[in-house]
C-alpha cells in the first residue's frame, strides 16, 4: 500500500521538528554534552550529507559535525520555530523525499529566517523513516 501524501507530510514534519528540537537543545546547552545526545543529531544525517548554508557555503557532514559539536551551549536563549513544513513535498519516490519548510530563529541577535529545501532519504532505521541527505537554506525576511 502506498503512503498517502498527508502521512508523508506528517512524517517529514515530525523528522524536521525533532531534529530542530535537538539542535536548539544542543546549542542552548539545555541538553547535556554527551555522546548519546550528539548521536541524536548525527543519526538524523546520511553519511553523504551536504548542506548549502544561507551564505552559500557548502558543508560536508564531517565539517558540519565538527562545528556543531563545538557549539554546545553557545546560544543560550535560542529558540527555533519550524513553519510550513507540509507546504510542499516537492517530490517523493521509493528512495527519497524532497520537502520545503521555513525555519525561524530568535536568540541574542536579530531574529532570522531561512527557507529550506531538504532531500530526505527513506530509511526504515532512521527516526520517522527519514534521514537528511542534503539541505539548502536561503535567507528570508518577514514580510
Amino acid at each position: 500500500m502506498d503512503e498517502s501524501a498527508e502521512a508523508l507530510c506528517e512524517r517529514c514534519a515530525a523528522q524536521v521538528d525533532q531534529l530542530h528540537r535537538t539542535i536548539a537543545a544542543w546549542l542552548t546547552g539545555s541538553a547535556p554534552r554527551t555522546p548519546a545526545v550528539f548521536a541524536a543529531f548525527a543519526d538524523a544525517h546520511a553519511e553523504q550529507f551536504t548542506m548549502v548554508t544561507p551564505d552559500g557555503a557548502l558543508l560536508r557532514r564531517d565539517e558540519l559535525f565538527r562545528g556543531f559539536e563545538g557549539a554546545h551551549g553557545s546560544a543560550p536563549g535560542l529558540t527555533i520555530r519550524i513553519a510550513d513544513v507540509d507546504v510542499d513535498v516537492v517530490r517523493a519516490d521509493r528512495e527519497c523525499v524532497v520537502a520545503t519548510y521555513e525555519e525561524w530563529q530568535n536568540g541574542a541577535g536579530a531574529p532570522s529566517g531561512r527557507r529550506s529545501t531538504a532531500l530526505l532519504d527513506r530509511d526504515p532505521a532512521a527516526p520517522h523513516g527519514l534521514r537528511s541527505r542534503h539541505l539548502h537554506e536561503t535567507w528570508i525576511s518577514r514580510g
